[in-house]
């Protein structure tokens, strides 16, 4: 083989890698997006054809009835890569079987990390919000307002169960399990975090997807258990939204001391972690 010939393969190669990777991530975009439009054309629909106090309700609750359609969206879109991310997920079980699976105390890790993505989540939102990030951002304050406006119950099983199901099946389980083989284990942690912000869309949830994303796929790795992340993006996102659902206590509870508080935790419960593994493997 010439040289000319081993560069092409190996172009070729890297190109089929990147096609591996992110052509995923285009078919649940895609199939998302169309979802959305789809079934907000349809609850159009609905709103004509049965009218009268159908369309009241609706209209009364808009927010509500638009995170639901948003969510059954995200679970379409879950869904139409589910064969492929379901093929890594027992790839990555297989690596992640034996001894160490199977050690006592591992339910003592679980809850810490809960309590860690609980603390981290809202000491890195309280310092966005500190640093001014999430006032000068227009798309955020949309998005937040969408967010907020859905009735309490409805966005915790939004926000806390089928948001963080569907993404971490995309992110976690497919794309970053796909890097993971191709390109290790570091460069992925920080590559899928990275896409994870940006498919947030603005710059204030880009910044704080980015770090958790990090964050949460280094779960991933530390258990080498697909429950890690969902139960981390589970967690965070029900603290998150529970603590900026009432506009009065949230203005209260953001404080430097607060953040600074719930980061020395975060950092503290990592390092109990840490200590709490060490003494399950002796």
């Amino acid at each position: 083989m010439t040289d000319d010939s081993r560069i092409q393969s190996a172009e070729e190669s890297s190109f089929r890698k990147t096609v591996n990777i992110l052509l995923p991530f285009l078919i649940y975009f895609v199939v998302h997006d169309l979802a959305q439009i789809l079934l907000a054309f349809l609850a159009n629909l609905s709103l004509g054809a049965l009218g009268g106090a159908y369309t009241e309700f609706m209209t009364e609750n808009a927010a509500t009835a638009n995170g639901l359609l948003n969510a059954l969206s995200l679970l379409i879109g879950m869904a139409a890569v589910f064969p492929m991310a379901r093929r890594e997920l027992r790839w990555a079980k297989v690596l992640s079987e034996g001894p160490e699976e199977k050690r006592p105390g591992k339910s003592m890790e679980y809850i810490l990390l809960a309590v860690f993505a609980i603390a981290f989540a809202l000491g890195i939102n309280m310092l966005m919000a500190l640093a001014g990030l999430t006032q000068v951002s227009e798309s955020y304050q949309e998005v937040a307002q969408r967010q907020y406006g859905v009735a309490l119950g409805v966005g915790i099983l939004i926000y806390g169960v089928i948001s963080p199901l569907a993404e971490e099946i995309v992110f976690r389980g497919l794309i970053y399990n796909r890097m993971r083989r191709y390109f290790g284990k570091m460069l992925s942690v920080a590559v899928c975090g990275i896409m994870f912000g940006v498919y947030h869309g603005n710059l204030v949830q880009g910044i704080y997807g980015c770090i958790l994303g990090i964050a949460i796929t280094y779960s991933y790795e530390w258990f080498g258990s697909f429950f890690a992340p969902f139960l981390f993006h589970a967690a965070a996102n029900t603290a998150v939204f529970l603590a900026g659902y009432d506009k009065v206590i949230k203005g209260n509870i953001v404080t430097p001391l607060n953040c600074a508080v719930l980061l020395a935790m975060s950092a503290a419960v990592l390092y109990a972690m840490q200590k709490t593994r060490q003494k399950n493997l002796t």
